[in-house]
C-alpha cells in the first residue's frame, strides 16, 4: 500500500484511525472543504467476502432511508472500490457505554433526555421503513448531552431477505428481543425493547437482565426476568411496558415517546406495574450458572478487537464493569410460577411419572432416554464442559439413585398392604421422578428449562400451554391411581 493510499480514500484526507471492530477501521478524515467526517473502511479480507459487501451496502441504502437529528447520516460511500468505505457526520464525543462505565449511572434529568431522543430517533428509523436491530449503549453517542444513534450495520429494512443463517441471530445478548435470540419474526418492537434495555442502563449503570454467562443472559431475556426493581421508581411502569416478552403487547415507537415526554422524575411517580404481569424480576436461576469474568481495566488495550461492528466516530475501547455479587433469591411467587416454563416443565414431569405408573416398563425406559439426553445437550451445549468421567459418573449415580428409591418406595407399598403389581407400579413412577428431582439431575432440569423457555414464545404461549398440559397431568394422576 502507497503512502498516498495511507493518507487519502477518494476525496478524503485520512487524519487518524479512531475505531475498529470486526467489519472494518473507523477513520477520522477531513472533505475538500475542511470539514471533519468518519470513514469507515472494511478490512481486506472482510472486503472479499461477497456477503460483508452486501452487508454494507444495505447499511448505507438503509441509513439513508433516515432522516433524523439523532441518528447519524450518511454523506458518502464508495462500495466497488478495491477498499469500500462509507463516509458519515463525526461525532465527536463517547459512547453511552463508555460514558457510564466511566462516570456512573446518567442523572435523571439526563435520563429522561436520553429516553425522549432514542424514542424520536425510533420513530424517525420506524418511519423510513428501517429496523435497527442492534440498539445499545455501545451505539449510542452522546454528542452535547443528545443521543445520536448510530452503525446500521446489522439492520435491514423491513420484509427484506435475511441474511443470516437459519437459527442464527447477530447482535449483542443483554439488548437483544427475545424474538431476536429465538429466531422467530423481527418487528420494529425488537427495537422498543432494545431502547428500554439501553435506558435501564443509563439509569442503574448495569444491564437489565444480568451480567451472567451468555446463556444465562439469554434465558433471562427470554423469560423475561429483567431488574425492573432496580430502576429508579418513577422509570419502572415505562420500562415494564417496553420490556414485555410478548412483542404486540409492548408499545410502538410513536407511542413510547409520548409516554417519554410524561416522565417525571420529581412528580408523583405512575402506578407501577409489577413485573409479574409482564416481565420477570430475576431470580435464583442465573445465580446458578457461571458468571462472565472481565478483564481488569487496565488489561484493556491488550485485549483483542471485539466482534461487533463499530462505527466511525468512537474509538472502541470497553471497559467493563466488575462481576457483582449474587442477589439474594427473591421470594416464591405462586402467581408467577403458574404461568412461567418452569410450571410447565412440573407438568410435563407429573404427566411422565404417571404414565409411567400405567406402563411401567415404556414409561420407564422413555424416562431414562429423555433424562440421557437432556444430559447430553446440557453436556454437548456446555461453555466450560466438565470432565467426561465426571459427567458420567454423576449420570450413573442419579440412575441407581433413583432405581434404588423406586426399590424402597416398592417394599414399603407392599409392607402398608398394596398388591404387588400394585405396588411395583407406584415405584417405577417414583424411580420416574427421582431421575428429574434427586441429586445429580440439576443438568437435567437445567437444559429442559432452557428447552422450554427457547420454544414457548412469550407469555401467551406459556399460559395456553399450562391451560392445555393441566388437564393431561391430571387425568394422567387420576389414571395412575386407579391402576391396579
Amino acid at each position: 500500500m502507497s503512502a498516498q493510499t495511507q493518507e487519502h480514500l477518494g476525496p478524503y484526507r485520512v487524519i487518524r484511525k479512531i475505531g475498529e471492530g470486526g467489519m472494518g477501521v473507523a477513520h477520522l478524515g477531513v472533505d475538500g472543504a475542511g470539514r471533519q467526517v468518519a470513514i469507515k473502511v472494511l478490512h481486506p479480507h472482510v472486503a472479499a467476502d461477497l456477503k460483508a459487501r452486501d452487508r454494507l451496502v444495505r447499511e448505507v441504502e438503509t441509513m439513508r432511508r433516515v432522516r433524523s437529528r439523532y441518528v447519524a447520516e450518511v454523506i458518502d460511500a464508495e462500495l466497488v472500490a478495491d477498499r469500500p468505505y462509507v463516509v458519515t457526520r463525526f461525532a465527536d464525543g463517547r459512547t453511552l457505554e463508555q460514558t457510564v462505565l466511566t462516570d456512573g449511572p446518567l442523572p435523571a434529568h439526563e435520563v429522561v433526555r436520553l429516553a425522549r431522543g432514542l424514542c424520536q430517533a425510533l420513530v424517525d428509523i420506524h418511519a423510513a421503513g428501517v429496523i435497527h436491530r442492534d440498539l445499545k449503549p455501545a451505539n449510542v453517542m452522546m454528542v452535547g448531552g443528545e443521543p445520536l444513534v448510530i452503525d446500521f450495520g446489522i439492520a435491514h429494512v423491513i420484509d427484506a431477505a435475511r441474511l443470516t443463517q437459519s437459527g442464527m441471530f447477530v447482535g449483542t445478548p443483554g439488548y437483544l428481543a427475545p424474538e431476536i435470540i429465538r429466531a422467530s419474526q423481527i418487528t420494529p418492537a425488537a427495537d422498543v425493547h432494545a431502547l428500554a434495555s439501553t435506558v435501564f442502563f443509563a439509569a442503574t449503570g448495569t444491564p437489565p437482565f444480568g451480567t451472567g454467562s451468555f446463556e444465562a443472559v439469554c434465558f433471562n431475556t427470554m423469560e423475561g426476568r429483567a431488574r425492573i426493581d432496580e430502576a429508579p421508581v418513577w422509570l419502572r411502569d415505562w420500562l415494564s411496558r417496553a420490556l414485555r416478552v410478548d412483542p404486540a403487547a409492548r408499545p410502538v415507537a410513536r407511542e413510547l415517546l409520548r409516554l417519554a415526554m410524561a416522565l417525571d422524575p420529581g412528580g408523583r411517580p405512575p402506578a407501577f406495574e409489577h413485573p409479574a404481569a409482564s416481565t420477570l424480576t430475576m431470580d435464583v436461576v442465573s445465580d446458578l450458572l457461571p458468571p462472565v469474568q472481565y478483564a481488569p481495566r487496565g488489561l484493556q488495550e491488550h485485549q483483542p478487537p471485539p466482534g461487533p461492528t463499530v462505527y466511525a466516530g468512537h474509538p472502541e475501547e470497553r471497559p467493563r464493569p466488575p462481576v457483582e455479587p449474587a442477589e439474594p433469591a427473591e421470594p416464591f411467587d405462586l402467581r408467577r410460577f403458574v404461568t412461567s416454563s418452569g410450571f410447565v416443565g412440573v407438568l410435563a414431569l407429573v404427566t411422565l411419572s404417571a404414565s409411567t405408573v400405567v406402563t411401567p416398563v415404556v414409561g420407564g425406559l422413555l424416562a431414562v432416554v429423555i433424562s440421557l439426553a437432556l444430559r447430553a445437550g446440557e453436556y454437548f451445549l456446555a461453555e466450560d464442559r466438565p470432565e467426561i468421567s465426571r459427567t458420567a459418573l454423576v449420570t450413573v449415580g442419579n440412575l441407581l439413585l433413583a432405581l434404588a428409591c423406586g426399590l424402597g418406595a416398592a417394599g414399603l407399598l407392599e409392607a402398608a398392604g398394596l398388591r404387588t403389581s400394585h405396588a411395583e407400579s407406584l415405584a417405577a413412577g417414583v424411580f420416574t421422578l427421582g431421575l428429574f428431582v434427586l441429586p445429580g439431575s440439576g443438568p437435567v432440569r437445567r437444559r429442559a428449562s432452557r428447552l422450554l423457555a427457547r420454544l414457548l414464545p412469550g407469555r401467551s404461549a406459556t399460559v395456553v400451554t399450562v391451560a392445555v398440559m393441566g388437564p393431561i397431568a391430571l387425568l394422567a394422576t387420576i389414571a395412575a391411581l386407579l391402576q391396579g
